[in-house]
């Protein structure tokens, strides 16, 4: 008995061993995970006024928790990809140069491929820096039209949805319903102005009317009374639909049920187009939100999931593709045969012409999703999801 009890001892410690040593031989894949120290989109950009001066609300909702979340996720894909993750996190400082630092960053650590949350004009930069090294990279969170367009780099992906994508769903939605006849008011960024540029163009590729467009302004000047004021701007024009473009949600929180003529408030408020929303109850997200709440003791957003999708992302390639000649994630992000779960419904890929992640758009209010995009009726020759967004034909990308 004591022999068995010595042999059966002898026999883990060599397994443990063996499997130790397995692990120490698969080499280690570095991921970087980069974005600003000071961004003003998790500042103040989409904060209740009530909820800035609440000590109890986290302000600074950044996607990298979800890129945490997508590393203890994929570790099943460790064995089969025979590699070891390592997320590595950099948070680059104002008196920085991001490319510059991002590129060294790079190359010191030998990282493999990178996730990056910053907006548009960084993200140029840091792309363009970045080119010689011919490594993968996935955006987050800016979800600017001309990276999809004429500013796409061959080796820059994006889980986050464009404008595009996000303004042609509330359209098809629009036309679904026959609400036809659309009031747009327009706050006073330049990127408000971009989101009504997108959803305008959205309007006229599904037969929407915009009767009439006004540009609003914040605060209480007299002075401003007729851009400031909500029954003058929702005043003396028909409408079925009001389309808010602002980003700073200051405005768009008293919309809804307080219009002039009564009509659906979409857009920066009221009914919302989102890659994520914590409501949704199919295909596996109740599952994917409970394990993010449990970690991170909030509720997931977009740039969560779109974070949490770019991990998935990369093992999956790792996985499906590491043993073809001359593999790069990059080509095997659009190889006809990859395939993504994002536990929105549909299996998910990215558009070879601009890179996009292809993807179903949820329509939500605060708290539901009322539906998702694309609708059934909208259908397309070869995709259904490229009824949202930028197809080949309207993307400018030479890559």
């Amino acid at each position: 008995m004591k022999l068995f009890s010595l042999q059966a001892t002898i026999l883990i410690i060599c397994l443990m061993s063996i499997n130790i040593l397995s692990a120490e031989e698969n080499p280690i894949f570095n991921i970087g995970y980069y974005d600003l120290e000071k961004d003003i989109r998790y500042d103040i950009w989409g904060v209740h006024p009530v909820d800035i001066r609440s000590n109890t609300n986290q302000l600074y909702k950044r996607p990298i928790a979800g890129a945490e979340l997508g590393l203890k996720d994929i570790k099943p894909f460790q064995r089969m990809s025979k590699v070891k993750f390592n997320l590595i996190k950099k948070r680059i400082k104002a008196s920085e140069d991001a490319s510059e630092t991002i590129y060294n960053h790079i190359i010191k650590n030998d990282i493999k491929f990178i996730l990056l949350d910053f907006p548009v004009a960084e993200l140029l930069q840091i792309t363009n820096k970045i080119n010689d090294l011919n490594i993968t990279a996935i955006n987050v969170s800016s979800k600017n039209n001309e990276l999809r367009s004429s500013q796409c780099s061959k080796n820059l992906f994006h889980t986050i949805p464009s404008e595009r994508m996000l303004s042609d769903s509330l359209a098809q939605y629009l036309s679904e319903k026959k609400w036809r006849k659309i009031l747009v008011l327009i706050g006073p960024l330049e990127i408000d102005e971009a989101k009504a540029k997108s959803f305008i163009e959205s309007a006229k590729q599904f037969g929407l009317k915009i009767t009439d467009k006004r540009n609003f302004v914040l605060g209480n000047d007299p002075r401003a009374r007729d851009q400031n004021d909500l029954d003058f701007l929702t005043g003396s024009a028909k409408y079925d639909a009001v389309y808010i473009a602002d980003t700073h949600k200051e405005f768009s929180y008293r919309v809804p049920f307080a219009t002039h003529r009564p009509a659906i408030v979409i857009g920066s408020s009221g009914l919302i187009p989102r890659a994520w929303h914590w409501s949704y109850l199919r295909h596996g997200a109740p599952q994917v939100h409970g394990r993010f709440e449990r970690m991170h003791k909030r509720r997931m957003t977009e740039e969560d999931w779109a974070a949490w999708v770019a991990m998935r992302a990369m093992a999956e390639a790792l996985v499906r593709f590491k043993d073809n000649e001359n593999f790069s994630l990059s080509k095997a992000f659009v190889n006809e045969e990859f395939k993504l779960d994002g536990s929105k419904g549909p299996i998910l890929n990215f558009r070879p012409w601009n890179r996009q992640l292809r993807q179903p758009i949820m329509l939500s209010t605060e708290n539901w999703v009322t539906s998702i995009a694309p609708l059934n009726s909208f259908v397309h020759r070869e995709n259904n999801l490229d009824t949202i967004g930028m197809d080949n034909k309207t993307s400018k990308c030479v890559n």
